[in-house]
């Protein structure tokens, strides 16, 4: 997949700096045979935004020994991972798993990229790094399908403090010592173009001023876009005080809906991920119980044969399956090695990969798992079900400015001086991500629709703003000047699954994803609620000024007047926002994967932290999501082993 900031290192200047880079720890291994100890307390399965979370917390305890098994690379000295504005080169690379979906059907049958994190840091290392904290809806509707108030919004405050750090802009400035264009924007207080707008207020983020790892920050390069995004939304406010495109300072405060700048995790001009908040100060303050394996893949589950006695535990009438080994292999057809957990298993590889491992463990639907050979564990008949995607537009115009990101794209000199720019100081175009501000809002057209939202406090739809041209379906133009809308339905009603293609190959042969795209009409209508809302936005005076659109662009762009012209370009120019969920649902039913402290029914030894847990998508950018469930998880682990 062509990307944003891929096609401007096409002549090889991606290839100078990504550079893997090399074990720093003596507790990081790349070799399972280097690997002293093949027993541990805990065995975390996957090294991403829950995974670091996890072993961090759980290895704060001296007493207990934790094992991280990672699949990707380390992410130590790879760039585009480290520099914000390179964020989508990630994407297609070798820190990426590059899944992709089986044809859609309701997109002409084009497959669709599924971006997964193949790196320390999981996709909290290849992501946007956008920081939404979700609705307090969305955590309040959690609670009420698990049956735990503990995942309720009120509930959850102490663990939103204790994931991230709010960095002012002013902050950077002190830490750095520096004069950059942060100071313009440390208020992020936008000029305004109408003299009858009131200015708007100072953002002032409430809820990510905690005292976690994880730095968030907002966008430390401002763009043209920031002003006309403003105050187009203010405009529209004005003349409607209960208006959908209604401006807000924050929207980390329960209630998401707004447009504004969003907040993002980055800090001191670095992408702030799960690698760098949490592992790697856990493994260089050397944690003695701390052990990290990487490029080295989990295959399956099993059952310890030599301890036959504790292989099944009493439950009533029957047995449960008690899994407490890993099998791993760094290579489809090499030697297998195995590692035990005395106290429990904790898989935290993804929407992806942990209805992988749960299948080729034999943990799924019995119907399912015998017709591919695998003997049944525990038939599970949820895994790999519910599993969704936000799915989202890509709409470019051409338009009237000299000012926007494409002519950077196409001087690789003026790469290479931004770029060795950030490597002095960590300013410039390079410190920040490639957009600051987005939308979040309600839908209009639920009449007698079941609302798909988590409550009235949820949105909808969202509408995000590129200053250029998002290459993702065709390379940047050698001429011309673009602005691109990523509009995405953030509640969908479509539902997919994930199965497995072969038990052949284990975990090194792809699932078969399948997201059904559209596969339920509600979503089509949203999207063409969605197309109506930009015509809307764009047709205020801080877009018309100046001509400043010229016309649509892109595939299937010449004619999207018409409600089914808009449904064809739909067809021809959706993907996801990457942001897959739901494959091991948590909830309080029988029938859902795991229980309300995240263990998988049916089985003993094997939690789930990651979010295939979520029973229902984020209606939001989820990693800030990930990560309060990944704290509160921690938490419950060390409460159920009497380490609090």
């Amino acid at each position: 997949m062509k990307s944003y900031s891929l096609s401007m290192f096409r002549a090889g200047f991606l290839a100078t700096i990504l550079v893997s880079g090399l074990a720093q720890s003596t507790s990081l291994y790349t070799d399972p045979r280097d690997v002293s100890t093949k027993e541990y307390d805990f065995i975390v399965v996957g090294a991403g935004t829950a995974g670091n979370v996890i072993a961090t917390r759980l290895s704060e305890d001296p007493t207990k020994s934790v094992l991280v098994i990672e699949a990707g690379i380390d992410d130590t000295g790879i760039l585009p991972i480290h520099v914000p504005f390179l964020g989508f080169s990630n994407e297609g690379s070798s820190v990426d798993w590059n899944f992709t979906t089986v044809p859609q059907e309701e997109l002409n049958n084009r497959t669709v990229p599924v971006p997964r994190g193949f790196v320390l840091g999981g996709s909290s290392s290849i992501n946007l790094m956008v920081w939404n904290r979700g609705s307090r809806d969305l955590w309040d509707h959690y609670a009420k399908v698990a049956g735990d108030s503990g995942w309720s919004w009120n509930a959850l405050e102490k663990y939103w403090d204790k994931a991230s750090t709010y960095l002012d802009c002013t902050t950077v400035i002190n830490y750095l010592s520096l004069t950059t264009h942060c100071s313009q924007i440390s208020t992020l207080v936008p000029p305004t173009s109408n003299p009858a707008l009131p200015p708007p207020p100072r953002n002032d983020p409430t809820l990510s001023n905690g005292n976690g790892p994880v730095l968030v920050t907002r966008a430390n390069f401002p763009d043209e876009l920031d002003d006309k995004v403003i105050n187009a939304s203010m405009l529209l406010q004005q003349e409607n005080p209960d208006s959908r495109f209604k401006y807000t300072v924050d929207m980390n405060t329960g209630d998401s809906i707004g447009f504004g700048y969003y907040e993002e995790s980055t800090g001191h001009g670095e992408r702030s991920s799960s690698a760098t908040a949490y592992l790697h100060p856990a493994l260089n303050s050397k944690r003695r119980n701390l052990d990290v394996l990487i490029q080295t893949r989990a295959m399956r589950l099993l059952q310890s044969k030599n301890t036959a006695s504790n292989s099944t535990i009493s439950n009533g009438h029957s047995s449960v399956p008690h899994f407490n080994q890993v099998e791993v292999a760094q290579s489809v057809d090499g030697p297998r090695f195995k590692f035990s957990a005395r106290n429990e298993i904790i898989l935290s590889s993804g929407s992806i990969g942990t209805p992988q491992l749960l299948l080729l463990s034999g943990v799924g639907p019995k119907d399912e798992l015998k017709e591919l050979g695998i003997d049944v564990v525990a038939d599970r008949p949820a895994v790999g079900k519910n599993l969704r995607d936000h799915p989202m537009l890509v709409t470019i115009y051409n338009v009237n400015s000299n000012q926007t990101l494409d002519d950077l794209m196409r001087n690789p000199a003026l790469q290479e001086q931004l770029l060795e720019q950030w490597q002095n100081n960590r300013t410039g175009q390079f410190a920040s991500t490639t957009s600051n501000v987005l939308g979040i809002l309600p839908e209009d057209q639920l009449k007698g629709i079941e609302d798909p939202a988590s409550g009235p406090h949820a949105p909808h739809l969202e509408m995000l703003f590129g200053d250029g041209f998002l290459g993702l379906f065709e390379p940047l133009p050698a001429n011309g000047h673009f602005l691109t809308v990523l509009n995405a339905v953030v509640a969908p009603k479509s539902v997919g699954s994930l199965t497995l293609a072969s038990v052949n190959g284990g975990t090194f042969t792809h699932p078969l994803i399948n997201y059904n795209i559209y596969g339920d009409s509600f979503d089509i209508q949203a999207m063409l609620q969605a197309i109506n809302d930009t015509e809307t936005f764009l047709s205020t005076a801080p877009w018309t000024q100046d001509d400043f659109i010229i016309s649509v662009t892109g595939r299937n762009s010449t004619s999207i007047g018409t409600e089914e012209e808009k449904i064809a370009f739909m067809r021809d120019n959706t993907i996801t926002v990457f942001h897959p969920i739901g494959t091991a649902r948590m909830g309080s039913k029988e029938e859902d994967v795991t229980d309300s402290r995240l263990l998988v029914r049916g089985l003993k030894g094997v939690r789930v932290v990651d979010a295939s847990v979520f029973p229902t998508l984020p209606e939001c950018h989820p990693q800030a999501v990930v990560y309060t469930l990944a704290e509160r998880a921690a938490d419950i682990i060390k409460e159920d082993h009497g380490m609090l």
